[in-house]
């Protein structure tokens, strides 16, 4: 049986009072949908498509330029919009973060990079996938601009043109352009797609620059920490992965994703599958961190069955996204102390630096600090040697063998 429009928003409204949200949530989606309802009235929709959504989200932003409504609220139309499109796709409702993507591609576009997004997730992390899958919608985008809407007309210059539009934006590392591309011409030659190879216009033509990166100062984190509420639930629980973080060298991924079941309180131990590299990792859980852990759970933790240990502030309380707080958490605890700013390298990961750092300074086998940090790869662990100044004063040469011949040079 077919599902009208009306049916369909009711449904949603229920399910978002069962997450639970709060009522008056529940009471401005409800006017969010009053305006998609108005919208299919006056186009004669009888169902809603992705496709609705779209034109649903342009209306809305011709209204905020317009004056009519504001930026915030047709965000949140955007929201009931697509989830409204994803009921009548799936017939299912899954309430969760979107991203939305600007970039409507030809449906054999769609269907190649969805297959090239399912063949990566044997080998890549998702959040590896994500960034290739991002640059290469802006490829497809291209050959669509170019009037390539079929993958069997790509060729050379097709390539050769997108590179030499998107190269002034990576100088600093191309290879975040050229290996996305190169893989997924790959990808296409071996799935006989095209036949072109451009590989000539992707490779690399100088190594990627590494910078090397500071770790924390013992002061700066101190700073950091004396800003924390540690009466508030938000303190209570910033401060606990904050500590978690600079104890174990957790990537804020594994921390996000970390599970009440993967504590194990008697051993003092934390067993986790790490979601960048996929292998599994068991590490101490130090007094510390516990405690942090243990305040947050027993005083701060909403009472909820979502199996995560640290969750949003607000409902739905579900497990906090893969990125954004651990930024805010950055900025949010600045002080006089301790200042960040973009690209200074004093991001959330600095904590995990910081304790790769002290192991190193603390004269821990390199061996034994990947093992502990969780790296796959040795050299990954050899650049937190650049940061132990004693280390590398070592390796220095004699230079008193080679006296100075020329006094301006003194």
């Amino acid at each position: 049986m077919s599902i009208t429009i009306t049916y369909a928003v009711d449904e949603i409204l229920h399910f978002l009072e069962d997450i639970p949200l709060s009522d008056n949530t529940v009471k401005y989606y409800g006017f969010c949908y009053q305006e998609v309802l108005r919208y299919c009235s006056e186009n004669s929709l009888i169902s809603f498509s992705h496709s609705d959504a779209n034109s649903f989200c342009t209306a809305q932003e011709k209204r905020v330029q317009m004056g009519e409504i504001c930026n915030t609220y047709a965000l949140i139309m955007r929201k009931a919009a697509f989830a409204l499109a994803d009921y009548f796709s799936s017939g299912t409702i899954c309430w969760k973060r979107q991203t939305y993507n600007d970039r409507v591609l030809p449906e054999s576009y769609e269907v190649i990079l969805e297959n090239y997004e399912t063949f990566l997730s044997d080998t890549l992390a998702p959040g590896s996938i994500r960034l290739i899958i991002q640059m290469l919608r802006k490829f497809l985008s291209f050959l669509v601009e170019s009037g390539c809407t079929d993958i069997s007309a790509l060729d050379i210059s097709h390539v050769r043109g997108f590179i030499s539009r998107e190269s002034p934006k990576h100088i600093s590392h191309k290879i975040n352009l050229t290996w996305p591309v190169k893989k997924f011409l790959h990808y296409l030659r071996d799935n006989a797609l095209t036949d072109i190879n451009a590989d000539i216009f992707l490779t690399n033509p100088v190594p990627a620059r590494k910078k090397v990166l500071p770790c924390l100062e013992d002061s700066e984190i101190q700073a950091i920490f004396d800003k924390v509420d540690l009466n508030s639930p938000r303190g209570k629980r910033d401060y606990a992965i904050m500590r978690l973080a600079l104890d174990t060298g957790l990537r804020w991924s594994d921390i996000a994703s970390l599970k009440l079941s993967e504590i194990d309180w008697r051993k003092k131990e934390i067993s986790v599958q790490q979601e960048k590299t996929g292998t599994a990792l068991k590490l101490p859980l130090t007094v510390e961190a516990g405690n942090a852990v243990a305040e947050y759970i027993l005083n701060a933790r909403p009472k909820t069955e979502v199996p995560y240990v640290f969750l949003r502030l607000r409902r739905p309380f579900d497990r906090l996204n893969s990125r954004t707080p651990a930024a805010n958490i950055m900025l949010l605890y600045q002080s006089e102390g301790f200042r960040h700013e973009s690209g200074d390298g004093k991001s959330f990961h600095a904590f995990r630096r910081t304790m790769g750092t002290r192991l190193i300074r603390a004269d821990i086998p390199l061996t034994t600090v990947s093992q502990i940090l969780g790296h796959t790869n040795l050299d990954s662990t050899k650049r937190y040697l650049y940061l132990h100044d004693e280390k590398l004063l070592a390796c220095c040469m004699d230079l008193s063998k080679y006296p100075c011949r020329k006094e301006g040079l003194v």
